[in-house]
């Protein structure tokens, strides 16, 4: 997969329109950060891509049916009865408890983790394992909707290397209210009001 196209994309709630006209283009040589105020519609279009939602008109090329997308919600979205380790599997299902181990220890975690219910971790902590999940996933595109929230300057870093890593060579996209984030991710920075006319 080596770039997704959106061109021309409006959307809607009703009579209140949201994007209108909005042009990106998402490739594999490095993440995009999209930047902008709360409401200005970068979840919505995370939701177009993810095909949850239907643009009114535009276009979306790149993304076929079959095209696997590993995507990170601004909710955590454990599965509160299992443990991390199994959250991680229903990605994965192969993937080993070594391996696990590993992926938790780049992003600030210990392998004692795995065997913890969401419950019973801290919110930062939840947030990584959400994270890790996200990662472990052999997907074509990465989608991210402010996966470093609630995370300290220490533990944001790491996590930002991770990702870095992870997500090289694949189109991503990672909403963010952070334009410090680029640097760490090697990242393009675009910002909303000036991709989409409904944003000015």
């Amino acid at each position: 997969m080596d770039k997704v196209q959106i061109k021309k994309l409006c959307f809607s709630y009703g009579d209140e329109p949201v994007l209108n006209n909005l042009n990106l283009t998402l490739g594999s040589e490095r993440p995009v950060l999209l930047l902008g105020k709360s409401g200005i519609g970068k979840t919505t279009l995370l939701r177009l891509l993810l095909g949850f939602l239907k643009p009114d008109s535009g276009q979306i090329s790149g993304i076929a049916p079959e095209t696997r997308i590993s995507v990170m919600y601004q909710e955590d979205r454990l599965f509160p009865q299992m443990t991390v380790y199994n959250n991680l599997r229903l990605i994965k299902k192969d993937l080993s408890r070594k391996r696990a181990g590993e992926l938790l220890e780049e992003l600030g975690l210990t392998e004692r983790v795995l065997d913890k219910l969401p419950a019973e971790l801290s919110g930062g902590m939840r947030r990584r394992a959400a994270l890790a999940r996200c990662l472990i996933f052999p997907s074509q595109i990465v989608l991210m909707d402010e996966p470093f929230q609630g995370l300290d300057a220490e533990n944001r870093e790491i996590c930002l290397k991770a990702v870095k890593k992870y997500t090289s060579g694949r189109p991503t996209l990672i909403i963010s209210h952070e334009p410090s984030d680029a640097e760490a991710l090697g990242a393009e920075i675009v910002r909303m009001e000036e991709i989409s006319e409904s944003s000015r």
